[in-house]
């Protein structure tokens, strides 16, 4: 490995840590303008962190083609490379290796324990490659139908339609064939409502391969119930209408967002978006440190208190968010050039310390007669 004071890796250090700062005052600017987010926090940071891993590797493959060989073996590693992956890898399991996750390259085959971010009693075994490439989650969650690539594109096509819901419902037109019900009701990816609803699927190449009899026959059906219909198809499956939009496996969610958001414009001749506005207060929730809402959290406080509480509850979501932000900075600058993980101790105590103060004045309210 080149030594410190080479200039080269000096001139590449300097390189990588302004690409990486100006991602992350990025990200910051979004979390103070779009949290607290409906939905999960989680999957709303993983979709930042899923784009800081592509940016990363992009960088990376840039320096080797420029012929610098001075990355530590840490630069194609799934911490590195994947920091959306790196927080379900089980690093409590007796059978992970340690450091792995901090080590070893994105392509290796060997099967590791993973604990799923949605559910820690979900735990499953696979390779970090399998992870990578194929783009495989947790079995269990699978299940349920809500892909990790299906809410990357929720959350980026909501930013620019807020009244974006998903899952959707959608009356059937016609009952299901054999049904003895007279209607029945369609679950959609994404609806958006309106004088003509726009529903939007999301069809990954492996679980829709053998589907195109099924994805016609539900197309069709709610085009006959009133709605506008957008297919999001994965390659290589085939388009079924006019309004289909293609996509590969590792495009970028916000490319795929802002076609759907073109063709949604065309198909209805207006926005359907309401300009942005601040999140109201009583949605701050991400942390499950209430109910609901902050309403039903607290009955019988007072209007202000309440409102209190909620804006409260927001900071600290936005402070999490700021701690999460610079802990992958200093997780960078520690696994690509050897820095010392002080600057994470450091963002780690300013988070937790401006939680506690944030907490101390929320449970203050909240004891309030």
């Amino acid at each position: 490995m080149p030594e410190q004071d080479d200039p080269q890796r000096r001139a590449a250090i300097r390189w990588l840590h302004d690409q990486e700062q100006a991602l992350t005052e990025v990200f910051l600017r979004e979390g103070a303008r779009e949290l607290p987010v409906d939905g999960n926090y989680l999957l709303w940071r993983q979709a930042q962190q899923r784009r800081l891993g592509r940016a990363r590797q992009g960088w990376v493959t840039m320096l080797i083609e420029a012929g610098w060989t001075g990355l530590a073996p840490s630069s194609r590693s799934l911490a590195y490379l994947r920091p959306d992956l790196l927080a379900e890898y089980d690093v409590e399991h007796e059978e992970n290796t340690p450091g792995v996750d901090l080590t070893g390259p994105l392509t290796t085959v060997q099967s590791v324990w993973w604990r799923c971010a949605r559910d820690d009693s979900h735990r499953w075994k696979t390779s970090v490659n399998n992870r990578h490439v194929a783009g495989t989650g947790c079995p269990r969650c699978g299940k349920r139908g809500i892909s990790r690539r299906e809410q990357e594109i929720f959350t980026a096509l909501r930013r620019r339609l807020p009244a974006l819901i998903s899952p959707g419902t959608a009356i059937r037109h016609a009952s299901p064939e054999g049904s003895r019900r007279r209607h029945r009701s369609w679950r959609v990816d994404m609806l958006l409502p309106g004088p003509t609803p726009v529903a939007v699927e999301y069809d990954g190449a492996y679980w829709h391969r053998d589907a195109v009899q099924r994805d016609l026959d539900k197309t069709a059906d709610l085009t006959a119930s009133g709605h506008h219909v957008i297919r999001i198809r994965e390659q290589p499956l085939p388009t079924l209408t006019p309004n289909d939009i293609v996509c590969t496996a590792d495009q970028l969610a916000e490319e795929i967002a802002e076609t759907v958001h073109e063709t949604i414009l065309r198909l209805t001749g207006s926005t359907l978006c309401e300009p942005f506005t601040e999140p109201d207060a009583r949605d701050a929730t991400q942390l499950g440190l209430l109910g609901d809402t902050a309403e039903t959290a607290l009955p019988g406080r007072s209007g202000a208190a309440t409102r209190a509480v909620g804006i409260l509850l927001t900071q600290m979501v936005r402070e999490v968010h700021r701690g999460d932000v610079a802990a992958d900075l200093a997780s960078a600058q520690h696994l690509v050039w050897g820095l010392p993980l002080d600057a994470a101790r450091t963002a780690a105590q300013q988070q937790a310390g401006a939680l506690r103060a944030l907490a101390s004045t929320a449970a203050l309210l909240i004891d309030q007669p």
